[in-house]
C-alpha cells in the first residue's frame, strides 16, 4: 500500500457542487459501453486478450467472450473499450497468469488484472508526460492478482463500469494521477487495501456511484484528491466504509461530496501496520478532508474502538500525517445510529466546520444531532 497516510455547500434540501461534473454528464453514455466503436476485435478461451488490444484501434472494442482467461492486460491506447461478457464468475473471468508479464506495468505496479498506463510515463518519478485518454473496462470479473484488479495510472476520461475486483493483493478499482474518472455499477469484495481508490489528483473530476464494496480495508478511499462525488454507494464490512485524507502532501484532499450512500456494519479489524494504524469500525472519516459534504447517507452499526471508529467522524490529519485540519466542511442530512463509540463525532478542529440537521442518537461533543 501507498503510505497512509468542492468547494460546496449543503442544506437538509441539496447540494451544490462547484468542480466540473463532466464525469458524472458522461455516465449515460456508459449505460451501453459498446457505444459507437470502429471495430470489434472477438477473443475466446485460449486466445490472447494482449493481442487484441495490440491491434485495436481508436475507436475499437475487443469483445471477450465468456471463460476463465490466466491473462493480464496493459492497455495504452486511446478510445479502447475492454469488453467481456459478465462481470461474474459465470462471464468473463481474469485471472493471474502462470508467468509474469513483460508489460511496463508489471515492472512498475506489479501484476494487476486490467492496466490502464498514460502513454508517456517516468517511471522514476511517476511524472505523467502523455495521457491515455477515454478507455473503458466493462463486464469482467477480476480476482486474485497479486496487485490490483484495475490500475489506472496517467488516464483522462476512463471508465470502469460493471466489473467485479475480487480478493486482489493491493487495490480492487484504482486510478492514480488521472482526471475525468467514472466507476460505475462495479463491485469491490476482498481487497487488502481499497475497494475503490481516487489518489495523487489535484483535479481528479471523478465520480464514484452505484458501487458495491464488502470486506475491504477501505471500501471507497480518496487521497490526496480533489474534485470526487461518491454517490450512492454500499460500503459495508470493510474496516472503513469511506474515507477522504489528507496524506500531508501539498494540496490535500477534499472538495469531494459524500453522499446518498449506504455505510453500514464495516467492523472488519485490521491490524496496525507500516503504512496504518490498527483500524475497526469506522463508516464514514474525513482526516483532514477540506470544503467536503457528507449529506444523506445512512450509516449504522460501524462499532469499534480505534481511532477512525464511529459514525461519521471528522479529525485533524495534522498528528497523523501532518496534513491539514478539516476546514469548511459540512455534515449535513445524514441519518446515524447503532455507531459506537458515538454516531458523529468531531475533534473540534478546524474552521467552518458545520453539522445541519442530522438525525442521529448520540454525538461527540453532544448537541451534534438533530
Amino acid at each position: 500500500m501507498r503510505k497512509f497516510i468542492m468547494a460546496a455547500c449543503s442544506s437538509a434540501l441539496g447540494i451544490t457542487l462547484s468542480f466540473s461534473y463532466a464525469a458524472l454528464a458522461s455516465a449515460s453514455s456508459v449505460v451501453s459501453p459498446q457505444g459507437i466503436s470502429s471495430g470489434t476485435i472477438v477473443v475466446g478461451p485460449g486466445e490472447s486478450i494482449q493481442a487484441a488490444v495490440n491491434k485495436a484501434n481508436p475507436g475499437d472494442t475487443v469483445l471477450v467472450k465468456r471463460g476463465v482467461y490466466h491473462q493480464s492486460v496493459q492497455i495504452r491506447t486511446d478510445g479502447i473499450t475492454l469488453r467481456g461478457s459478465g462481470n461474474s464468475q459465470h462471464g468473463t473471468v481474469l485471472m493471474p497468469p502462470a508467468k509474469k508479464p513483460h508489460t511496463l506495468c508489471t515492472k512498475a505496479f506489479g501484476v494487476t488484472g486490467v492496466c490502464i498506463l498514460a502513454k508517456k510515463v517516468n517511471i522514476q518519478t511517476g511524472a505523467v508526460l502523455k495521457a491515455v485518454n477515454n478507455d473503458t473496462v466493462v463486464g469482467i470479473y477480476i480476482t486474485g492478482f497479486p496487485a490490483s484488479g484495475v490500475f489506472g495510472y496517467g488516464t483522462n476520461g476512463l471508465k470502469v463500469v460493471r466489473v467485479s475486483a475480487v480478493n486482489d493483493g493491493e487495490y480492487g478499482i484504482s486510478r492514480f494521477e488521472s482526471t475525468r474518472t467514472l466507476f460505475a455499477h462495479d463491485t469491490a469484495i476482498g481487497n487488502d487495501e481499497a475497494g475503490f481508490y481516487v489518489g495523487d489528483s489535484p483535479h481528479a473530476d471523478t465520480v464514484v456511484r452505484d458501487n458495491i464494496a464488502i470486506g475491504n480495508q477501505f471500501g471507497v478511499f480518496i487521497r490526496h484528491a480533489r474534485g470526487i462525488a461518491v454517490l450512492h454507494n454500499l460500503a459495508t464490512k470493510n474496516c472503513q466504509g469511506i474515507l477522504a485524507l489528507d496524506d500531508g502532501q501539498r494540496g490535500g484532499a477534499g472538495n469531494a461530496v459524500i453522499a446518498k450512500n449506504v455505510v453500514v456494519r464495516n467492523n472488519k479489524f485490521c491490524p496496525k501496520s507500516e503504512d496504518a494504524p490498527a483500524l475497526k469500525g469506522g463508516g464514514i472519516l474525513l482526516l483532514g478532508a477540506t470544503h467536503t459534504v457528507a449529506a444523506r447517507n445512512a450509516v449504522a452499526g460501524n462499532k469499534g474502538k480505534q481511532f477512525n471508529s464511529g459514525g461519521i467522524v471528522v479529525l485533524s490529519a495534522k498528528q497523523l500525517t501532518h496534513g491539514r485540519n478539516p476546514n469548511h466542511d459540512t455534515i449535513a442530512a445524514n441519518h446515524a445510529f447503532h455507531n459506537r463509540p458515538a454516531d458523529l463525532i468531531w475533534d473540534g478542529t478546524g474552521v467552518g466546520v458545520h453539522f445541519v440537521a442530522n438525525h442521529c442518537g448520540t454525538s461527540r461533543p453532544s448537541g451534534l444531532c438533530h
